[in-house]
């Protein structure tokens, strides 16, 4: 698999164009460069089946409207994967409780709100 292309579908798919990204790095930000420069960088070809993961797992591509792809990986099959924009919705539930007295994790809904997270 080449890399370059992998990431101009998956660019594609996520509904941008090259246009659109703020840079190519890490994922804390640390690390990064435009563009123009991660063409060259990402023009590799790598093994994108079962094995080990030959990408770096915190490589990102950030998008102006503050969505980005991220690398996902099972087994050493490696992927893109597009993060969308977190956008706050209006109006919001309050919530108590983060923590069931229970093992079994559940959704922030569950927890606050059991009989309607259970009606649908």
């Amino acid at each position: 698999m080449n890399l370059l292309g992998e990431t101009k579908d998956a660019i594609s798919r996520s509904g941008h164009s090259t246009d659109d990204v703020r840079f190519v790095g890490s994922r804390d930000g640390e690390l990064g460069i435009p563009w123009s420069q991660a063409e060259k960088v990402l023009d590799v070809d790598y093994d994108e089946g079962y094995g080990g993961q030959e990408i770096a797992a915190d490589l990102v591509v950030a998008f102006t409207d503050g969505g980005f792809l991220r690398r996902e990986e099972y087994d050493g099959s490696e992927w893109w994967e597009y993060e969308p924009p977190f956008r706050v919705p209006t109006p919001q539930k309050p919530f108590k409780f983060v923590k069931l007295p229970t093992y079994r994790t559940r959704l922030l809904v569950d927890i606050n709100y059991p009989m309607e997270a259970t009606e649908e």
